[in-house]
């Protein structure tokens, strides 16, 4: 660096917030005496939020030369905007207390008890598939120290033994070590050891070999999980990861939709930690989700207002109460078009504009729904019984029965003015009701309790009849018949699992014969069409013509022949497979 002692040296540094800080940029500047530098920060440090250095940006790069605000960014689409709910964990007998006015031990031990940690993790098992669109987006959990995040840790393993949802913990253990110090007797709440076991358990869950020796290891894992959050890859994901601070800053992954809070947070740290939730990802996430458990409102509008200029338009999503009222606004309007749900297929015989009403009615619906099933006071029996889960399920069917139409049509050579209709079809997968979504709830049929298996089936059914995913739809059929006339025959310990996988495969055993003797074929023979399928994506055309000219078939027989041999192997497996 000697050459650069005297020249002009520019600088363009990011996160200058916080990178710019400290002893670095003065020892930079000791050496490069022709220096300039040109900082981007999304929170930049006012006398508001100063550090103990006593410098803000403004100290550090004197001139700003562009502002873009939160506010902006969301506007232009480039981020979310936030939905924040702050959830009472406790109640003080005499007056309201905060976690800012009353810093003392007995408040803290209030914070950190098991009762009431307990009653967080219960919500959270509780809500987090419905917040996160049953876990297609996963979320961070940052608490206020080692301890609290080992506390938690634990409490989920306990409440949650089966792991319905993969949690664990990350945290630099050095700088934690004096907050613990009262506490080094017990091992259990010790960080290092703490961490120790959650390795272990870690590498039990995800076939790993880490250790809190090759730390640096464990947290690329951890970071590459968290970002590669995949509905295909369940058991590789992590759903909730427990932090103190770290990924709270510079952690960027469009999965990542929901912050739960137990910890103080203020200023620029404040945003910087809600931020993680609002990367765009697609309809289905229409802004990041922050669950309060303190109450740290008068922080976050603090924060707001610094950060927004004075203005928040755009940084906070609309108040339960305003969705609500939007929500019951939409769904007169629906009602207005199609009074219930048969009277949908009315409107194909009234032509396309009729259908179009419909089709914008329930698109409006779709897209508050999307946006008001997270809150944590929504609940279905708040519009009945003019509407309901059932009903809302029901018209969802009848939508995508409407898409399928129109998109069939796109290949005829008719206008209609539904062909440019954004449908928002994405919107319809919010909750990923696929063929594995209803194998686990079959599976999980309670066999003991005639009453609890009747209501099981009845809940298997609906989602049945009103099935948007194709895969599933092929296989409806054969789920209901499982179902009605298989699963009432089981013992009370025999394994739904097994046996559905059981009745499946003899099920395509009993059509690949029913085929092959209607077509005077060998099961040999349309078994072996059926593996070169599945292998080279395609049939051996030459095999099925030779063999059908054996059987003394004319042309146009073994062109129809064929056509079926294709059509029953191309969807066989599809039909009666499992995934």
């Amino acid at each position: 660096m000697t050459p650069y002692h005297d020249r002009k040296v520019i600088f363009i540094e990011d996160e200058s917030h916080r990178s710019q800080m400290g002893e670095m940029r003065k020892n930079v500047n000791h050496w490069f005496k022709n220096a300039q530098h040109f900082g981007f920060t999304g929170t930049p440090i006012f006398q508001q939020n100063m550090g103990p250095d006593g410098r803000t940006t403004k100290d550090l790069y004197e001139n700003q030369l562009h502002q873009y605000l939160i506010r902006d960014a969301v506007r232009d689409g480039n981020v979310l905007g936030f939905s924040i709910q702050y959830l009472s964990t406790f109640e003080e007998t005499d007056h309201d207390i905060t976690d800012e006015q009353v810093p003392g031990i007995d408040t803290q031990e209030v914070y950190e008890s098991e009762e009431r940690l307990t009653k967080i993790v219960e919500h959270i098992l509780l809500n987090h598939s419905h917040i996160t669109k049953n876990k297609h987006y996963n979320a961070i959990f940052t608490v206020a120290n080692t301890r609290m995040a080992l506390k938690y840790y634990q409490l989920f393993r306990k409440l949650d033994p089966d792991h319905n949802l993969k949690v664990t913990t990350i945290f630099t253990w050095v700088a934690n070590e004096d907050d613990n110090e009262e506490h080094q007797k017990q091992d259990d709440v010790t960080s290092r050891m703490g961490l120790d076991q959650v390795v272990k358990d870690y590498n039990q869950m995800y076939g790993t070999d880490f250790s809190t020796d090759k730390f640096k290891d464990y947290f690329a894992d951890v970071s590459k999980r968290m970002r590669d959050h995949n509905d295909q890859t369940p058991t590789d994901n992590i759903d909730i990861l427990i932090v103190v601070n770290m990924f709270l800053t510079g952690f960027d992954s469009k999965r990542l939709s929901t912050l739960y809070v137990d910890k103080n947070l203020q200023w620029h740290g404040l945003i910087q930690a809600f931020s993680r939730t609002n990367r765009v990802e697609g309809k289905q996430k229409p802004f990041g989700n922050i669950i309060a458990y303190r109450n740290i409102k008068n922080k976050t509008d603090e924060a707001v207002a610094l950060f927004s200029d004075g203005d928040s338009s755009g940084f906070l999503a609309p108040d339960y109460d305003e969705l609500k009222d939007e929500f019951t606004d939409k769904i007169g309007q629906l009602l207005a078009v199609t009074p219930d749900v048969q009277s949908v297929d009315d409107l194909y015989n009234r032509g396309d504009d009729a259908l179009y009403e419909f089709v914008m009615a329930f698109r409006a619906v779709l897209r508050v729904y999307n946006r008001i099933r997270v809150y944590d006071d929504f609940e279905w029996v708040q519009y009945e019984p003019e509407f309901s889960d059932q009903l809302m399920e029901a018209f969802r069917g009848k939508y995508f029965t409407a898409y399928q139409t129109i998109y069939q049509r796109k290949t005829q050579e008719r206008v209609s003015i539904l062909d440019d209709v954004d449908f928002d079809i994405s919107l319809l997968e919010t909750d990923t009701i696929n063929v594995d979504y209803i194998v686990n709830l079959i599976s999980g049929i309670d066999l003991m309790s005639s009453t609890e298996r009747k209501q099981d089936i009845q809940k298997i059914e609906h989602l049945l009849d009103n099935a948007t995913n194709d895969q599933l739809k092929s296989k409806v059929e054969l789920l209901e018949q499982f179902l009605n006339e298989v699963l009432p025959t089981l013992d009370t310990d025999d394994d739904i699992g097994m046996s559905l996988s059981n009745f499946m495969a003899e099920s395509q055993r009993a059509a690949i014969k029913g085929f092959s003797q209607e077509h005077h074929l060998s099961e040999d023979f349309v078994n072996e069409q059926i593996s070169d399928y599945n292998f080279y994506g395609k049939t051996k055309d030459k095999e099925i013509i030779d063999k059908l000219s054996a059987n003394g078939l004319g042309f146009r027989e073994k062109r129809q022949a064929k056509r079926e041999i294709k059509d029953f192997v191309s969807t066989i497996d599809r039909k009666y497979s499992l995934s």
